[in-house]
């Protein structure tokens, strides 16, 4: 059996992962900030890179520095939405598609997250420039680039960049987070890497975990999605029955409004990766520049990094700490599985405890996991020591929450509700009964 461990994770307090951040307005915030006074390190690195549609470059490009920002959901930093680092200096890309932004910028500081965007241009030499065309890199920290960096622009980048900023993203200019979820954000550039390479434009990035795998054909299949708007003229409109047109139609958003651009019909895509999935899959041709592809319509457009079973056996619970590490409980092995928020595992702890399931983490960064098969309750600290909780009318347990107070809360196969104090000592000898409670199968804790 195979995790899949999505790329995606809005980070506030302790956040439970699901597949593309499902509850992707969870990350909501403002969307713009007023200019401020803000200290700012001048560049002096020469950045080059090229701008591609499918397998031939875009000339005349205009290309854009985007700072993400640290107001609100789809922020921007530090100056309102949409304001590109670059300003007035003008940067397009040559007939090869070549770019070269030489000291035009500043960075709001070392650790802003960037990222780069080509507008429009003429993808097909001696035809009209294409209006639609907007295609994206996420680079990460400013203070990272350098005169050495280069960077590839084309739909791999444009896909990797989109889906793993989605859940901090409301449209190409617009992508940040809240000053206290600077962690999520990180973590979301970071994925990026997972992907794709920037620097080549091609599929595997070099952060990609040992031992992990990515969807390419999937990936592949929604590169060569929007490289059907993006070589062509002329662009369209929704419903106009050009292949730009054709795009917008079936990419709306959740609310009903249809896209002008590659970008945000990516971003639409990804917020409601359900919609249209059939229609839009036969908009991948065969013999598009992005290969293989899928043979058929997925059931959704998620990515998702999956690991085999020599890294985990039949897993049952997942959990998210703080730090954006995530924790799996493993039933068949008996086993905790440590990753990092790159996807490596930093630690396996051999529990010796039976069928592990349910998992949660308390505000300590501590991983409680229920015994499923044991009728035991497994403390790991976040310093690795293990410890293992017996008592309070425990039986086989089948799910676990945290309180505020960092008691824990166990149900089970029997008709005790237990609870554990954040030491794991039982709060009661027998647990809490009545009500008709018999084989608790879910719990949850109503906020503090």
């Amino acid at each position: 059996m195979t995790l899949q461990r999505p790329l995606l994770t809005c980070i506030h307090s302790v956040v439970v992962s699901a597949v593309l951040c499902v509850a992707l307005s969870g990350c909501a915030g403002g969307n713009n900030v007023s200019p401020t006074s803000t200290v700012v390190s001048t560049q002096a690195v020469s950045i080059t890179g090229i701008v591609m549609g499918g397998q031939q470059p875009i000339n005349q490009a205009t290309i854009q520095l985007y700072a993400a920002g640290n107001s609100g959901y789809g922020s921007a930093y530090p100056y309102s939405a949409g304001t590109s680092l670059l300003g007035n200096n003008v940067v397009t890309t040559s007939g090869g598609g070549d770019f070269n932004i030489t000291g035009d910028y500043t960075c709001p500081s070392a650790s802003t997250e960037v990222y780069i965007e080509a507008i429009g241009g003429v993808p097909i030499a001696g035809e009209a420039a294409n209006p639609n065309i907007i295609t994206m890199a996420a680079l990460g920290p400013c203070g990272n680039l350098s005169n050495t960096t280069f960077i590839t622009i084309n739909e791999l980048t444009t896909v990797a960049s989109v889906w793993a900023l989605a859940p901090f993203m409301t449209g190409p200019s617009n992508i940040g987070t809240t000053a206290t979820n600077s962690v999520g954000l990180t973590n979301a550039f970071a994925s990026v890497n997972k992907l794709v390479n920037t620097a080549s434009g091609s599929l595997n990035g070099p952060a990609l975990p040992a031992g992990a795998t990515i969807p390419v054909n999937e990936l592949n299949t929604l590169a060569d999605i929007i490289a059907s708007c993006i070589n062509t003229s002329d662009g369209g409109t929704a419903g106009d029955g050009t292949a730009c047109g054709n795009l917008f139609a079936l990419a709306v958003s959740s609310n009903g409004v249809r896209p002008t651009d590659v970008v945000t019909a990516a971003l639409n895509i990804a917020h409601n990766p359900a919609q249209n999935v059939t229609a839009l899959n036969k908009l991948a041709d065969p013999t598009a520049p992005f290969q293989p592809i899928l043979s058929s319509a997925p059931s959704a457009w998620t990515v998702a990094m999956q690991y085999p079973a020599t890294v985990l056996s039949a897993p049952a619970g997942i959990a998210t700490d703080q730090a954006g590490n995530v924790w799996v409980t493993s039933r068949s092995s008996h086993s905790v599985t440590l990753l990092n928020p790159t996807g490596a595992v930093t630690g396996t702890y051999a529990t010796g405890q039976s069928g592990n399931g349910a998992i949660a983490i308390d505000l300590n960064g501590d991983a409680w996991v229920a015994g499923n098969t044991s009728g035991s309750l497994l403390e790991i600290t976040n310093t690795g020591t293990t410890t293992t909780h017996t008592g309070g009318g425990l039986t086989t347990t089948n799910s676990i929450a945290i309180d505020g107070s960092g008691d824990v809360w166990v149900t089970g196969t029997g008709s005790a509700l237990s609870v554990f104090n954040s030491s794991g000592a039982p709060l009661s000898t027998t647990g809490y009964t009545g009500g008709g409670l018999s084989n608790g199968q879910s719990l949850a804790i109503t906020p503090q």
